[in-house]
C-alpha cells in the first residue's frame, strides 16, 4: 500500500487520509449547521430539497500529487455545494445508477 507526503514531510496512508477526511467533512458539516443552522450550498445558496456535497477546492489527487497531502483533510479545503454546482466544477458525473 502507498504512502502519501504532506508539506512537513510526514508520510500517510489512503487509510489515514480516507479517516481524517471523513473527520474534516463532518467537521465542516457541524460547523455550517452550528453557525447557520442548517447546510446549503456555498455558491447558488440553494439549500432543501437538493442534494448538498462536501467537494474539495484543491481535489485529492492534486493534493497527493503535489505532496501536500493535509489538503485533504483541511476544513478550509472543503466546500458545501449542491449536486448541480459540484458538476459544474467538476465536470463530473454524479449520477446514482440504479439499473444493475
Amino acid at each position: 500500500m502507498g504512502t502519501f507526503k504532506t508539506s512537513q514531510g510526514l508520510r500517510l496512508t489512503t487509510q489515514q487520509i480516507d479517516r481524517l477526511i471523513y473527520k474534516a467533512k463532518e467537521n465542516k458539516i457541524a460547523r455550517m449547521t452550528f453557525e447557520h443552522g442548517f447546510i446549503f450550498c456555498e455558491t447558488c445558496q440553494r439549500s432543501g430539497g437538493v442534494r448538498i456535497d462536501c467537494s474539495h477546492q484543491i481535489s485529492v489527487k492534486e493534493a497527493k500529487e503535489t505532496s501536500r497531502t493535509e489538503l485533504c483533510y483541511n476544513v478550509t479545503n472543503i466546500k458545501m455545494l449542491c449536486r448541480e454546482c459540484h458538476k459544474k466544477l467538476d465536470g463530473l458525473n454524479l449520477e446514482f445508477n440504479t439499473t444493475k
